[in-house]
Formats: C-alpha cells, sequence, structure tokens
C-alpha cells in the first residue's frame, strides 16, 4: 500500500535515492556530501505543504518511493490556475521491480496532485523510466532548456 513519507522514513528515502543517483551514474566520487545534502533536503521538505513525498513497503521494508513539488507559475491558457508539480525521485530497488510498485507510487502521486488542485504535472524521465510515464498518460515534449551554475558541492555545504 502507498502512504505518505513521514520523518521516520528520511533514512529509507535517502538509501533508495543513493541507489537511483548510482544507477544514473551521477555521483562521480561526491557520495559523503550527497547523503548528507539528501539526509538535509528530505528532513526539512518531508512536511513541507509545497512537496509530497510517498513510499511503498514489501515485507516491511521500503522499496519504492517518489516525490512531487508544487509550484505556481503565472496562468496561460492551459491553465488559468497556474498551479503544476514536477515528479521527481522516482525509483524502485532493484530487487523489487516488476511489481507495478512504481505504478502504485505514480498514480498515488497523480491523484494527490489531482485532488490539490494541480492541472499540469510534468517530469525528467530516465530512458528506463519512459515507458513507465507514458503507460499513465504522459506525453514527451521537447521544450525544455536547462542551464546550470556550476558551483562545487563542497562550497555549497560550507
Amino acid at each position: 500500500m502507498v502512504e505518505k513519507a513521514a520523518l521516520e522514513n528520511v533514512q529509507d528515502l535517502v538509501k533508495l535515492r543513493m541507489l537511483l543517483m548510482k544507477e544514473l551514474g551521477e555521483l562521480n566520487g561526491k557520495e559523503e556530501l550527497f547523503q548528507k545534502a539528501t539526509e538535509e533536503y528530505f528532513t526539512a521538505n518531508i512536511n513541507n505543504p509545497n512537496s509530497y513525498t510517498a513510499i511503498l513497503k514489501a515485507e516491511g521494508e521500503i522499496v519504492s518511493a517518489g516525490s512531487i513539488v508544487f509550484f505556481i507559475r503565472p496562468p496561460s491558457p492551459s491553465n488559468l490556475q497556474g498551479k503544476e508539480a514536477y515528479v521527481m525521485n522516482m525509483y524502485t530497488a532493484f530487487d523489487h521491480r516488476k511489481h507495478g510498485y512504481s505504478s502504485a507510487i505514480l498514480k498515488h502521486l497523480m491523484q494527490y496532485c489531482q485532488k490539490s488542485g494541480v492541472n499540469r504535472i510534468w517530469l525528467n524521465a530516465s530512458s528506463a523510466g519512459k515507458s513507465l510515464y507514458q503507460k499513465h498518460g504522459f506525453i514527451e515534449c521537447e521544450s525544455e532548456m536547462e542551464y546550470k551554475f556550476e558551483k562545487k558541492l563542497e562550497q555549497q555545504n560550507s
């Protein structure tokens, strides 16, 4: 059963996020700093009304999780309220895949968004995750661009 994550779940969320970043090849020798920053993020935001994290347990262990962050944009013709949600941190532990856990998390997040008055949900999908999102009605858009300010992670935690 999918449920809202709580403060006592932070360490499990950190563990899953570390596995996700390792799988994506994103850690690059910064594991300790990234783990600390991730723990601080979840501790500070687990009860933030502008975010929501869902978990799913199998045999008492958290094996799947996903998060959303809410924000308000200026109205557009397709979204007059401007309220949107960004899906992030979707991950299911490798040994627990192909059981529908990610689908259950995503459905839960989508229902939560709908109850919260969100008109648009968006995300960045890994190549492995695209089929999951397409199965639930997400469509690919090529309009997103990105700019990153290059700051060392060590400087940000000083």
